[in-house]
């Protein structure tokens, strides 16, 4: 890392390196409270805020972005319905049911120890996982190269040169530059962008910009809330606490994925406990202020690894950026104006980055691909993480990480490692010529394995005809 978690940047170094961050997360930002009917505005001030709170649970110790969770798209949906629509107060019963499942994990193993994790989450299952995160992210790629919602020769360019820029910076740049080689690139192609809408090729909406006022207040949720109707609060339950579960899944693997970014185990430091009372902290606040759960974001890491900034003053800036642009009218307005194509390239490389991750987990661990045992979890993890195959229980889906992630623990635990033979020491056997009575030794080097054991025989046998 250039700049690790407690280190200070220059005042113009951490403002750029926050900014980047801030670009790298807007668009899911946004894009999940769209999706869910809210208004973007709450959405960012409860990302913004959420971040922040979460930076205070983890005393600083995890340098992660917190925003708008696509996994509760369907449960806000479902809450939003009940009783009189919209209902933003059964979103906020969801998010504290949210919160109360994480704090209760993450006190128990505040008071039980976090040695079981890495039992149950060795190399050979979070490899994988880490690998698989980055690989379905990637899947939304076809989506961000569209303009205006429909397949774009044009668009597909404009991520195209997006990422030959960012790859460009990140590889002949000089100095700070080359950490900064997203927010370079999209600033490029967005004047580009912009000459071209000028020119008559229309790629960004400038009307976004029409009646934008400096200042304007957030329609924040609590100002929706009304009496709430205690016979719905079965109904929040069912929508809610299931998935809390499948959740609690990619927060573990999402966070065990920036540990492998960074150097640093963090669910050891600061604990896993804290990050998951943080994060359930954060989603009972967002969905407080934009009726909308938060979550730890794979945008984030791909940035921190790539830009090798895991600073947390960085985080901590970007956040207050991201809670700023909720209140003022241009900032918001030029954000939202970003064509998603343009994204699109620099996530075609965030999105690898979280993958190769995965890889050089597996490759640094040097787990033994010759085992069965391992290409067999790494097989299957991969295989389902990828498949879009879902395992469905009335209104809870678990499909793709998380359920590739269950699939490699219960693997990985059933799965005994086979008794090893002569893998420990030199095997060092003496034989007896029986015609001469000359004794001798053969020294072996550790070998795996009964064969391995029975070569020796053979080889002792074959120089005793010899002799």
């Amino acid at each position: 890392m250039l700049y690790n978690i407690n280190d200070k940047l220059p005042a113009k170094r951490l403002f750029v390196a926050a900014m980047q961050q801030v670009i790298a997360c807007f668009v899911a930002t946004v894009l999940i409270p769209q999706i869910c009917g809210v208004p973007i505005a709450p959405a960012m001030l409860g990302a913004a805020l959420g971040t922040l709170l979460y930076q205070l649970f983890t005393k600083g110790q995890s340098p992660m972005f917190i925003s708008s969770s696509g996994a509760f798209v369907a449960a806000v949906l479902g809450a939003l319905a009940l009783g009189t629509a919209p209902n933003y107060l059964a979103v906020f019963i969801g998010g504290l049911i949210v919160c109360l499942v994480y704090f209760a994990v993450g006190l128990a193993i505040n008071h039980f120890g976090t040695d079981w994790i890495n039992k149950v989450l060795p190399p050979v299952v979070i490899g994988p996982i880490v690998a698989v995160i980055g690989l379905n992210l990637a899947t939304f790629l076809p989506t961000y190269f569209q303009i205006n919602g429909q397949y774009s020769l044009i668009g597909f360019g404009l991520g195209m040169l997006t990422l030959l820029i960012t790859a460009l910076i990140s590889h002949y740049g000089k100095g700070f530059i080359k950490n900064l080689p997203f927010l370079i690139a999209i600033l490029i192609v967005y004047a580009f962008a912009a000459i071209l809408t000028v020119c008559g090729i229309p790629i960004i909406d400038f009307s976004v910009f029409n009646g934008v006022r400096l200042f304007q207040m957030p329609d924040f949720a609590f100002l929706h809330f009304g009496a709430f109707d205690w016979s719905l609060l079965p109904q929040i339950l069912l929508l809610f606490l299931p998935l809390s579960l499948v959740t609690l899944c990619e927060h573990t693997s999402d966070h065990k994925a920036l540990s492998a970014v960074i150097g640093t185990d963090l669910t050891q430091k600061p604990g896993l406990g804290y990050t998951l009372m943080g994060d359930g902290a954060a989603t009972a606040l967002g969905t407080l202020i934009g009726a909308m759960p938060n979550t730890s974001y794979g945008e984030s890491v791909g940035t921190t690894g790539f830009s090798k900034i895991c600073s947390k003053y960085v985080i901590t800036l970007a956040a207050i950026i991201m809670g700023i642009a909720a209140f003022i009218g241009p900032l918001q307005a030029f954000l939202v104006s970003i064509p998603s194509a343009i994204f699109g390239g620099c996530a075609a490389i965030l999105y690898g980055y979280i993958t190769l991750s995965g890889i050089r987990t597996i490759k640094d661990s040097n787990i033994d691909l010759n085992n069965n045992k391992n290409v067999t979890i790494i097989a299957a993890v991969l295989t389902l993480g990828v498949s879009g195959a879902v395992c469905n229980f009335g209104i809870v889906s678990i499909g793709t990480t998380a359920l590739a992630m269950i699939v490699g623990i219960v693997l990985n635990l059933i799965l005994k490692d086979k008794p090893k033979f002569g893998v420990n020491e030199p095997a060092t056997i003496t034989f007896t010529n029986t015609k001469t009575g000359e004794s001798f030794d053969i020294k072996e080097k550790p070998q795996r394995g009964l064969r391995a054991q029975l070569n020796v025989l053979d080889d002792a046998a074959i120089l005793e005809e010899k002799q």
